[in-house]
Formats: C-alpha cells, sequence, structure tokens
C-alpha cells in the first residue's frame, strides 16, 4: 500500500505529526510505502514560502485571531488561492508516489485534497489529521473520508457539526514513540531539571534579566532549545552557568525524560509530545485563538498550569511548581490517564481496511 502525507511547515507541528504518523505507519506495516511530502514546498519550488506565516504570527496577531473566530463555525466553503496549481501539484505527487490513500496534517493540504477530488472526480480516500484541540471549520472539507482527532470532546464536537461518528477516530495528535519511551523520568537526586522551548519559530522571553532570575534559581539545571530564534540564542549561549542553550535538536524526547518541567507555547503537537512522555508543563499565555484552547485544555485536565501575565512573577511561580512534589505527580498521572483514552491503534486498523477495500474491489 502507498500512503501519501501532505503537510506544510507554518510551524514545525504540522511537518512533525506527519513524520510522527509516518513512523507509526512503518512500525506497523513494513510492506506499506509512506511518502511525505510538503505540498506548498512542491507547488511554489520554495522553502521560504511561510515567511507570511512568521510574520502573522509575531505580527498580525490581532487580524489572525478575529479571522479564526469569526470562521469558527461557518458552513461557508471559500475556494482555495491557486487552486489549478495545487490540483495539477496533487495529480503529480499522486502519479510519482502512486498513492492508495491520502493522510493530511494541515488543513489547507485538506482544502486543496478535496477540491482536487472534486474537480478530477478521484475517489482516492482521504484522511485528515487535526492538530489542535479544534473542530474549526477550516478542518472540515467535505470529500474527506475520515478524520483523526486530538480528544473524544473534539470527536462529539465534529458529530455536532454533522460528521458522521463512524468517521472520526481519537488518536490524540500523532508524536514519535521515543516520546512515549520518556514517560519514566531521569533521577537528578538533590537537583531539579527545568526545560523551556518556544517551538520552531523560538518564541521566547527576550529580556535578559528573566534568564538571569532563572539562572540564581538555587539547585536548578535549565535547558533552553530556541529552535529558528538564533538572535535569542547568540544573546544568551554560554553566558549563564546553570543554563544549557541549544538551537534545533533531534532528541527532544531525551530532553523531556531529563526534565521535572517545561515551560512552552502550547502548541498542538508540543502538548502532546509532553502528555505522552508525561512531563508536566507551565505554558506562556496563549496569544493564538486556537493555542488558547489548547492552553484551557491543559488546566482543565491538570496537567499544567499557566505563567502569570508579569514576568516578574514567573520565577516565583517555576520555583513553585519544581518544589511541588505531590502537584507535579498529580500531572503526571493525569497525563498517564489521558494517554488511556487515545487509540493509537485506531489508524492502522482504519488503513488496513482501506487495503482490503481495495484489494476486493
Amino acid at each position: 500500500m502507498n500512503i501519501l502525507i501532505l503537510t506544510g511547515n507554518f510551524g514545525m507541528g504540522h511537518t512533525s505529526a506527519a513524520k510522527a504518523i509516518a513512523e507509526r505507519i512503518s512500525l506497523d506495516d513494513e510492506d506499506s510505502n509512506v511518502y511525505v511530502e510538503d505540498l506548498f514546498r512542491n507547488a511554489f519550488n520554495s522553502s521560504h514560502y511561510d515567511f507570511m506565516f512568521r510574520l502573522m504570527v509575531k505580527k498580525g496577531r490581532f487580524f489572525y485571531n478575529k479571522v479564526y473566530r469569526h470562521t469558527k463555525d461557518t458552513e461557508k466553503q471559500n475556494k482555495m488561492p491557486f487552486g489549478r496549481h495545487f490540483r495539477r501539484c496533487i495529480d503529480g505527487l499522486i502519479s510519482e508516489t502512486d498513492a492508495d490513500i491520502i493522510i493530511s496534517t494541515l488543513w489547507s493540504c485538506s482544502k486543496a485534497v478535496s477540491e482536487y477530488k472534486r474537480e478530477t472526480g478521484s475517489s482516492i480516500p482521504l484522511i485528515t489529521c487535526i492538530t489542535d484541540i479544534s473542530s474549526h471549520s477550516e478542518w472540515i472539507q467535505p470529500l474527506t473520508d475520515f478524520y483523526m482527532a486530538a480528544t473524544p470532546e473534539v470527536k462529539a464536537e465534529l458529530v455536532h457539526k454533522n460528521i458522521d461518528p463512524q468517521r472520526v477516530i481519537v488518536s490524540g495528535v500523532p508524536v514519535r514513540c521515543a516520546f512515549g519511551e520518556a514517560a519514566v523520568p531521569t533521577e537528578h537526586p538533590g537537583e531539579k531539571r527545568l526545560l523551556i522551548m518556544g517551538g520552531g519559530l523560538g518564541l521566547l522571553p527576550k529580556t535578559k534579566s528573566f534568564y538571569e532570575r532563572i539562572n540564581s534559581l538555587c539547585g536548578v539545571k535549565t535547558t533552553v532549545i530556541t529552535g529558528s530564534n538564533t538572535a535569542l540564542c547568540n544573546t544568551i549561549y554560554g553566558k549563564y552557568e546553570n543554563i544549557e542553550v541549544l538551537s534545533f535538536v533531534n532528541d527532544v524526547p531525551r530532553y523531556m525524560k531529563d526534565s521535572d518541567l517545561m515551560i512552552s507555547k502550547p502548541g498542538g503537537i508540543t502538548l502532546f509530545e509532553a502528555i505522552s512522555a508525561e512531563l508536566p508543563l507551565l505554558i506562556f499565555k496563549p496569544f493564538l485563538q486556537h493555542e488558547k484552547r489548547n492552553g484551557e485544555f491543559i488546566l482543565e485536565n491538570g496537567i499544567g498550569d499557566v505563567l502569570p501575565e508579569d514576568e516578574s512573577d514567573w520565577t516565583e511561580k517555576i520555583k513553585e511548581m519544581l518544589n511541588s512534589g505531590d502537584k507535579l505527580r498529580d500531572m503526571r498521572a493525569n497525563m498517564h490517564n489521558l494517554k488511556s483514552v487515545l487509540d493509537e491503534s485506531a489508524l492502522p486498523m482504519l488503513l488496513r481496511q482501506f487495503e482490503r477495500q481495495s484489494v476486493s474491489a
């Protein structure tokens, strides 16, 4: 069976989810061929198409949130820009990979494939993996065959929006298996370990005073992963004896396994990586609408907390959480319980079902 996974580099989460799905499929079925393709890189022959997204995240938050709220439950379907160009690109990728099925980890990829199916009459199955705790209308495309929902609540919301419950599996946001293997933390007697990450864009505090206060925490070793924020990396690298500074790393699970607490923005993939690793969260106050819902989920399920409004109060909050062994244990237990409602076997079973149907046809 040939499986084409479409994604896009609008933040690192969509690509990470695509790679995690590919890993799961390959582990379950060595005979399947899995292809992960960036639809936008292919369509525009460039890896720099995401500059508008980066600009929006940094400068256009108000406009993004307004549009997000306005379109959250709309049934209106606007046509995809450059639709003919995307159709040619999808047609080429299907031909190159001889794809039997398409999985999308980005709503715009799902939209492009749905339009491709409508315009060409193709019956190729489309599975959409929703990478946030969201049922936003952008994810719901008319020719989608199945949805992968992050939680039972998201499934219920999709059903409320007239999606057949038999077409929704509750899989969580897929993460690499290594995160689950990190669920048994490494012990560091007499020392606490703090991990700070800002996602692929490295959206982290810029003020030196924050890192000075973190560095001064007694008995705490901190790792800061700055992502693409090279300016911050250059500013704080090697400046503090108790802070290790890294840019991009390939072994995030190891750093999670080594940590007692993680500070991060509440992106969907980061959230489920932390759940898989059972690593309690302390999040920056969310500013994008979909991440606000992720933040609510964290609080509702007792798996983390939110940093105070005033940055000068952050250090005290961090110290309080690191020194609260019972609270951290409860959060880990809640994360463990959350994993029990996610069905990681649902996608492989679904793919085998499609394969049987294909053979019988």
